[in-house]
């Protein structure tokens, strides 16, 4: 005869429900950390790029714009891109893992309403481990264009900053025209933010490849 296939899970224990709630405590912990190493890593480049901006200021002020302060320019932007880039690859790697441990969490939030569903009321956040569960929880609305106010997004920002300037710098330094200097400076940051945004999206989409969801916000029939 064919098994019938049981639509809850195995009775839930006391061990069970022990091993779910390390589970849970695990996933919450890991989820700090990575959040509070995003937020290091961001404060630490910002506080860079603020100290390098005062430092040139100084320098352009002394050389009165001269050739020390193109040297130095040239110097210390490209080290401010460098890090910049490392900081927004960690920076988005902490916000891809802290949406694996939100996942995990509304996982074991949805075995609980199915032994419990008595209790829904008195959930506040999702038990649902879609992107529309887990963004829409946070007060935010899963849409395309959400990707633009995480902390990446603002990393890419500066980074797309930097990076234009250090070109219309480079470009003012073979005596191009000012014209010509600002418009590859503004091309540059058009191009580098696209890039980091379509970098962010990919990266996005691979995660949900690689993890689909089990309890979706809108189950298909």
């Amino acid at each position: 005869m064919e098994q019938q296939s049981n639509p809850f899970p195995v009775e839930l224990s006391s061990q069970l429900v022990t091993i779910m709630t390390t589970e849970h405590l695990n996933l919450q912990t890991a989820r700090a950390s990575a959040t509070a190493e995003a937020n290091g890593r961001a404060s630490l480049f910002v506080g860079a790029v603020s100290s390098a901006l005062v430092a040139l200021a100084l320098v352009g002020q002394l050389s009165h714009l001269g050739t020390a302060f193109f040297v130095f320019s040239l110097v210390v932007l490209p080290t401010l891109v460098l890090m910049g880039l490392i900081t927004f690859e960690r920076t988005l790697q902490a916000a891809s893992v802290n949406l694996i441990y939100t996942s995990g969490l509304n996982r074991i939030r949805h075995l609980y309403l199915e032994y419990a569903p008595q209790m829904q009321p008195y959930f506040i956040l999702s038990s649902h481990d879609d992107r529309e569960g887990i963004v829409g929880q946070e007060g935010m609305h899963p849409s395309w264009w959400q990707i633009f106010f995480n902390s990446a997004a603002m990393i890419a920002v500066i980074n797309s900053v930097l990076l234009g300037s250090f070109v219309g710098l480079l470009a003012a330094v073979f005596s191009l025209p000012l014209w010509l200097s600002t418009s590859l400076g503004v091309l540059t940051f058009l191009l580098s933010g696209a890039l980091h945004q379509g970098y962010q999206w990919r990266q996005l989409r691979q995660r949900e490849r690689h993890l689909p969801a089990l309890f979706p916000s809108h189950p298909r029939p």
